[in-house]
This record gives structure tokens, sequence and C-alpha cells, in this order.
């Protein structure tokens, strides 16, 4: 089972501002910020992934 979601399936809660983890198409991986920009409403900060997947919680000790 993958922990992967597809941005065609499904994005990422408005207004839930914070780090996920992005596959793109060539096959980068990237911790990019899911944000709200004046020009495109809610989007990932960097480029246009195939998936997503929420990042752990840190450790707390």
């Amino acid at each position: 089972m993958s922990d992967w979601i597809k941005c065609s399936d499904r994005l990422p809660p408005e207004g839930e501002k914070r780090d996920y983890l992005c596959l793109f198409e060539y096959g980068e991986m990237q911790v990019t910020e899911w944000l709200y920009d004046k020009t495109l409403g809610w989007c990932f900060w960097y480029g246009d992934p195939s998936h997503w997947m929420p990042l752990p919680h840190l450790p707390t000790e």
C-alpha cells in the first residue's frame, strides 16, 4: 500500500498551510509548501507534482 496521493484524485485541504513530499513526473521528489498564492489560489510552491504525501510528524524526543 502506498501513501502517495495522486493530485488528480485530491489535493491537500485549502487553508492547511504546511509542507508535503511531492513526486514529479520526471522522477524528482521535493519537499514543498502548500500555500495560497494571490494569482494561482491554493497550490504547491515548487511546481506541479503528479503525487504528494504528508510529511511525518517530528520526533518528540
